[in-house]
């Protein structure tokens, strides 16, 4: 059996159920989902006739678990339960679809950080800005103005035509607001560890500076998405100042970068191989965002690449 042979019999399955439960307004579309670093996810969405909010039911893990042994009636019976859910879950506040202006989407606007190679299929028919050294920063509109919410809008080239704005301002209303919704945090990642408590070291007085060798944890106070804070106006010139010099930048998932500053002396092979690890055997695939250690330099006031690609 095959993904696409499980799925058929999972959206006859379902579709049977939801006419037992008076569900016949309930429309079943099969559909293959590219999510960033351009996981694909299988399965289908289900949407009530006339809404346009759709719940997406994934059936990967069902596929793996029949593929280990578990039967189909067992699993068709939990994927019933997860389609009921979904539907009983609340709307998100779709009203916002219904003004795509800038100045009504401005306060929903965050910013995400991808890394280009890695999202070329989810990046196809998305504006984005580079941001360098292989990394852009695409755009979302929150349905519920948060950098957590589960309903987003990806600005897509169709979607940014409807706002009718370049992509320029809309890097700008979304840098502002990202920045206003969830300011940076930067972190001692071994207190933290200790003691669960985040202080924020871009925060402390200058009688700090140079005092602390970390490593250090950058994101923002909700610590979601918060890699992205990296690229946050005058954030990479702070971090140099409060640590006197340059440092290294572990861009460990999409929701945090690892900072180590040059003042420890770090080997920079053995960083390469640590983030290379953790990607493969640690963070979720969607969760990662590159394989590349960065340095920024304060004489050069430019963030590049730590360690060049082997030809």
């Amino acid at each position: 059996m095959t993904i696409q042979d499980f799925i058929t019999a999972a959206k006859k399955d379902v579709r049977a159920y939801l006419d037992r439960c008076g569900d016949a307004d309930v429309m079943i579309e099969e559909k293959d989902i590219v999510k960033a670093n351009d996981t694909i996810m299988h399965g289908f969405i289900l949407r009530r006739k006339g809404s346009l909010a759709g719940a997406n039911i994934y059936l990967d893990d069902f596929f793996e678990r029949h593929e280990a042994g578990e039967t189909m009636d067992a699993l068709m019976r939990e994927i019933e339960y997860r389609c009921r859910y979904a539907l009983e879950c609340p709307l998100p506040p779709i009203e916002v679809l219904d003004d795509l202006s800038l100045e009504n989407i401005r306060t929903r606007l965050t910013l995400r950080l991808l890394d280009v190679r890695r999202n070329m299929s989810y990046m196809a028919e998305r504006p984005y800005i580079d941001a360098g050294n292989g990394l852009a920063m695409a755009v979302d509109i929150n349905c519920d103005k948060s950098i957590t919410s589960e309903w987003k809008v990806a600005v897509t080239e169709d979607v940014l035509e409807s706002i009718g704005c370049s992509r320029e301002e809309l890097l700008t209303a979304a840098m502002e607001n990202t920045i206003m919704l969830e300011p940076p945090l930067l972190m001692d990642l071994p207190e933290y560890l200790t003691t669960g408590i985040a202080d924020n070291f871009l925060d402390t007085s200058s009688a700090h500076n140079g005092s602390y060798t970390g490593p250090f944890i950058l994101t923002n106070t909700s610590q979601v998405k918060g890699a992205a804070v990296l690229f946050y106006p005058g954030i990479m010139e702070r971090i140099s100042d409060l640590f006197r010099g340059g440092y290294y930048v572990l861009p460990i998932s999409i929701h945090e970068m690892l900072i180590v500053p040059d003042l420890s002396c770090p080997d920079v092979l053995q960083l390469q191989s640590m983030l290379l690890q953790g990607n493969r055997e640690i963070v979720d695939e969607e969760d990662v965002l590159s394989d590349k250690v960065f340095h920024y330099s304060p004489s050069e006031q430019q963030l590049s690449i730590a360690v060049p690609e082997a030809a």
